[in-house]
């Protein structure tokens, strides 16, 4: 299944033209998805229904939303879900992507795409990868703080020692125990025939972990968790270039680790930081107000976020806002429901700020620092 970077967002969020589709439904991490299935195909037949509804003709509606059919269809694509399916759609651009977030289901067809819900995950909100990491397997897990999902590497990223130095090597498992070789190279002895892994092997194999890993996390920048025994974790610091490895690892052979133990004690280990973080800007917000540079009248915060004045964005949780802003006066106008002439502007707030550097926190209701849906710091 296809990762939707950090850039790749950026390249939706730009988006301005119609149609615009996006569609979000829950998924399960195991099984053929037949239930999701029959919702993503209820969501196609929905924006094919307001497609025609927005006048376009019927040939032109098939072909248009031929990537979905096709995406309904592959049944491979199916068997490898998370908790949430994410799915944009525009004259030119197709992405889609799992997400270890469980999504309401939502349509909507628009001059833009809808990314509001996927602003937790990538405006570094909670998002952080961890590495199952032995010389017998590879596997990459991305977490929040109340999801998991697996990202399938098994062809992009060597998933054994043999798979690098070669396979003269029988796998073997390997104790705790060093020596020393004639040359004065360390030698790590394994249960079992064959010859013994030496240090200058193993750090080859996890260069070139290092680098398939490295085209796999382009462009990410949220913490990495290695979980590995001890000694492979010291070999692959000098090894790595992610510029985000978290300094301690998660202890042990993680090969019969569950994915979610994983993510438990990753969680436990950069919960503080993230956080830390949060708390800080709430009480920024706090000291702002008094300066004036404080915004919670969704008017303020719109034209703030169009102005990239926004440095702090706080969003309720689970919220839409209908409504436009009148392109003369700059007025915002809110309205009681969704029109084909507006859109959510809780969703044009996250995305203006994120595109102009700013934070976006999507908040509980006894989170938010005023009793409003929408409020931010300023810059200025």
């Amino acid at each position: 299944m296809p990762l939707i970077t950090k850039s790749i967002f950026r390249e939706l969020a730009e988006v301005r033209q119609r149609p615009c589709i996006s569609i979000y439904i829950p998924t399960s991490r195991s099984g053929d998805n037949k239930k999701s299935r029959i919702r993503f195909k209820n969501k196609v037949q929905e924006v094919r229904k307001e497609l025609q509804e927005q006048e376009m003709q019927h040939k032109q509606i098939q072909e248009f939303t031929q990537p979905l059919e096709m995406l309904l269809e592959d049944g491979d694509a199916w068997r490898h879900m998370s908790d949430g399916l994410a799915v944009f759609l525009s004259p030119g651009k197709f992405a889609y992507s799992v997400f270890p977030v469980r999504f309401k289901e939502y349509a909507e067809v628009n001059t833009h795409f809808y990314l509001l819900p996927l602003m937790p995950v990538f405006n570094g909100d909670g998002q952080f990868f961890v590495l199952a990491l032995s010389l017998n397997q590879v596997r990459l897990f991305e977490g929040t703080r109340d999801h998991v999902a697996g990202i399938a590497i098994e062809d992009l990223v060597p998933q054994t020692l043999q798979d690098t130095v070669g396979h003269d090597h029988e796998q073997k498992s390997l104790q705790f125990r060093t020596g020393q070789s004639g040359s004065g190279q360390s030698v790590y002895h394994g249960q079992g025939r064959g010859k013994d892994y030496k240090k200058e092997e193993i750090v080859k194999h996890l260069r070139e972990v290092d680098r398939s890993l490295t085209k796999v996390l382009r462009n990410y920048d949220a913490p990495l968790v290695i979980a590995c025994v001890d000694y492979i974790f010291a070999l692959y610091k000098t090894a790595n270039t992610y510029n985000n490895l978290y300094p301690n690892n998660i202890s042990g052979n993680p090969d019969e680790a569950h994915m979610e133990s994983l993510h438990q004690k990753a969680w436990a280990l950069l919960k503080d930081e993230f956080e830390k973080h949060r708390k800080e800007t709430l009480r920024q917000y706090e000291f702002l107000s008094s300066k004036g540079r404080t915004a919670s009248i969704i008017d303020d915060v719109v034209a703030a976020a169009e102005e990239g004045r926004i440095e702090t964005a706080f969003l309720k949780k689970d919220q839409s806002l209908w409504g436009r802003v009148d392109k003369k006066s700059g007025k915002v106008i809110v309205d009681q429901e969704k029109s084909p002439d507006n859109h959510c502007l809780l969703d044009r707030v996250a995305k203006e700020t994120f595109l102009q550097g700013g934070k976006v926190y999507i908040q509980d209701p006894e989170e938010m620092p005023a009793d409003t849906l929408a409020a931010a710091s300023l810059r200025y």
